[in-house]
């Protein structure tokens, strides 16, 4: 039998194979594949030793005394710290509160420091330990964001991935859905890679931080992402409406629509239609020396107030998720609408 690739040639294939397949062009099959790392499984439980799941909650100093311990990343933060204050008040209670990020609360639920943790994201599988319940309190899209001179109003998906994965290049070769032809400027990318042992969020636009473009400009903050799409005509960056309103002190970049659907549009969002979007959780422990039911009155009453929150956040809450046909297990979201 004819072998011309020989057996260093089998070999080098098994080399690059990877790294081929990992810069194939942005098909229908490829972007499935993106698309199926929106959520990972609930039923797998990131295994621990005997030692740790016999262990208690134990609060860190900042905590001490307190009657809960709660850690939240910064993008719930701001949204839930005015309902955990009153709730605090009207109940009389001391709840300890830190802002982090998804690690930060990560670390702490892992170490067993804290009663709840807040996320902006889907868990990974390695924030599925045992005993550890996740109870969503509802998504909120993220905008794709444009310096406001840019004349780009609606551009498909296909064209935002290809953008971030730095092709094209500059604005003129992009024509949007209306018609419209882009600056006469190169393209300058802005991500926020946060959260990368969990789906969801910019994994939607490409599922590995090594698609993303080599001249991308990366971010650590959210103020951040907005003061640098604002400073170059040609950025072009994401965060949720939300926080650009919190920073427009400096300004507002303009959100733009994807396929035609605009990021405040409540419906397109809840019928799947809008794809990008935070999904914000909540921890809860549940068994001997675990279990809070201070904490647990909490989560339950955060998740009814998000559905009478401020418009202007424009967050779906899981009620209305499941009435629209999101997949949940428990209290947990854990997949879009079936199409």
């Amino acid at each position: 039998m004819n072998r011309p690739w020989g057996g260093l040639g089998w070999v080098i294939l098994a080399l690059f194979l990877p790294a081929m397949l990992h810069a194939e062009p942005l098909n229908d099959e490829v972007l499935k594949r993106v698309l199926d790392r929106a959520f990972c499984s609930p039923d797998t439980v990131f295994p621990q030793p005997l030692a740790w799941q016999k262990q208690s909650i134990q609060y860190d100093r900042w905590a001490k005394d307190g009657d809960m311990a709660i850690t939240l990343d910064q993008q719930i933060h701001q949204l839930l710290f005015p309902l955990i204050q009153q709730y605090a008040q009207e109940n009389h209670l001391d709840i300890r509160l830190r802002e982090g990020t998804c690690g930060t609360s990560a670390g702490l639920v892992s170490r067993k420091m804290v009663d709840s943790g807040g996320f902006c994201c889907p868990p990974g599988k390695s924030d599925r330990l045992p005993g550890l319940t996740f109870h969503t309190l509802g998504i909120v899209s993220i905008a794709i964001l444009l310096h406001p001179e840019n004349p780009v109003t609606d551009l498909s998906l296909k064209q935002v991935r290809e953008i971030f994965q730095g092709n094209p290049r500059h604005w003129s070769q992009i024509t949007d859905t209306t018609g419209t032809q882009g600056l006469p400027l190169p393209i300058q990318t802005i991500g926020r890679l946060h959260c990368k042992l969990r789906p969801g969020h910019w994994r939607a636009l490409l599922s590995d931080p090594d698609e993303f473009s080599p001249r991308m400009e990366e971010v650590g903050t959210i103020p951040d992402m907005i003061q640098r799409v604002l400073a170059q005509r040609g950025a072009i960056g994401y965060e949720t409406l939300w926080h650009v309103e919190r920073h427009s002190n400096k300004g507002r970049p303009k959100a733009i629509a994807i396929d035609g659907h605009a990021p405040h549009e409540t419906q397109a969002l809840i019928a799947g239609k809008y794809p990008l979007y935070h999904v914000f959780n909540l921890t809860l422990w549940e068994g001997e020396g675990l279990t809070n039911p201070k904490a647990a009155a909490l989560v339950a009453y955060l998740i009814k107030a998000v559905e009478a929150m401020n418009p202007q956040v424009s967050m779906i809450p899981a009620s209305a998720l499941r009435q629209a046909g999101w997949q949940f297990q428990g209290n947990e979201l854990t997949g879009e609408p079936r199409r």
